[in-house]
């Protein structure tokens, strides 16, 4: 099973979109509570690709099964060259390396990006244990938690902040 990492296209959002809303509907990972439309998410693609972040796909027999992009920490000046870092993967192909690709591509890439300086990853429950595990190997270091930050589902939900200056 060979997976491509490659940059993301615009016939790949549906396939993208069907993998985030999944992480909506059945995680704590991703602090929406109402899956999100095809428009939205075309809406938010642009946006990343005009700002020039990374926004990738891992593929797997032209199927895309996995996603990562940067976009704007907080949109205040002063946090321009610091970036959030988001990561999916489809449900069937969880725990076969292909998170620590899509990360290190990304990671890759920013390198080439002088405005890019630091990358936090806002890890959605501090049980998500393999996400914690993926950032902390590639090199993210543990800032902190914020506890009970969210609330899903009728159940509050703390956030992991993992760091990783470039």
């Amino acid at each position: 099973m060979q997976c491509r990492i490659r940059k993301v296209s615009q016939k790949d959002l549906s396939e993208a979109l069907y993998i985030y809303n999944y992480y909506i509907e059945h995680s704590f990972s991703n602090f929406e509570e109402h899956k999100i439309t095809l428009q939205k998410f075309k809406s938010e693609y642009k946006k990343i690709i005009s700002k020039k972040l990374p926004y990738l796909v891992a593929e797997i027999n032209n199927r895309v099964v996995g996603l990562a992009y940067l976009n704007n920490y907080r949109f205040k000046s002063g946090y321009k060259y610091t970036f959030e870092n988001s990561i999916y993967i489809h449900p069937n192909f969880i725990n076969k390396g292909i998170g620590s690709k899509l990360i290190k591509k990304l990671i890759s890439l920013s390198k080439k990006n002088k405005n890019i300086n630091n990358i936090v990853a806002v890890i959605g429950d501090s049980r998500n244990k393999i996400s914690i595990k993926i950032h902390k190997k590639i090199g993210f270091k543990k800032i902190g938690i914020l506890k009970r930050i969210g609330f899903k589902k009728n159940k509050w939900i703390d956030s992991v902040y993992m760091q990783l200056q470039i």
